[in-house]
């Protein structure tokens, strides 16, 4: 029989100074998966949920089939045609930084949303129809970029750009 003088177990209690510290309180008041406060100033709702949609099509990190059955034929295809070489993302990662707004008659609400990329802003406007109660379809999409022959005009803060033959314009 074998006899033992001190504890039966083993004493795992924590040693001061040994492992890692133990978990401090809670100080935050917000609780995991609660969104911060948006805002003031940006519209919500469909204007909202479009333009962080068209956002991540028009950037080439989402496929066109994500607004499929959100959009009226015509403007389905004027989003695809502008997919096929996303005009935004090439200056930077975009940002949303502003959706707005207006409604010019009942069931139909007229948004633009401003998008950062880089140090350049640029500009997507949308029209949006409600086809039953609180089922919206953008019926039309214009965006900076979209008309043939269009050149951003140069940066406020860029220098003048020079001819070919040194002098500037």
């Amino acid at each position: 029989m074998r006899t033992t003088t001190g504890p039966s177990r083993i004493d795992r209690r924590r040693r001061t100074g040994a492992g890692p510290a133990p978990r401090t309180r809670r100080t935050d008041s917000r609780r995991p998966g609660v969104p911060l406060p948006r805002r003031g100033g940006t519209a919500v709702g469909p204007p909202r949920w479009f333009a962080e949609r068209l956002l991540l099509i028009l950037s080439g990190r989402r496929p066109v089939h994500l607004l499929m059955g959100h959009t009226t034929p015509e403007a389905y295809e004027a989003l695809a045609r502008a997919a096929d070489h996303p005009p935004l993302g090439s200056w930077g990662i975009p940002v949303l930084r502003r959706v707005d707004a207006t409604s010019p008659a009942s069931g139909v609400l007229e948004a633009f949303a401003r998008v950062t990329e880089g140090d350049r802003t640029r500009a997507i406007a949308f029209r949006l129809e409600e086809a039953a109660p609180g089922n919206w379809r953008c019926a039309a999409l214009e965006l900076d970029t979209m008309h043939p022959g269009h050149q951003d005009p140069p940066h406020p803060t860029a220098p003048p750009a020079r001819r070919i033959d040194g002098s500037r314009r």
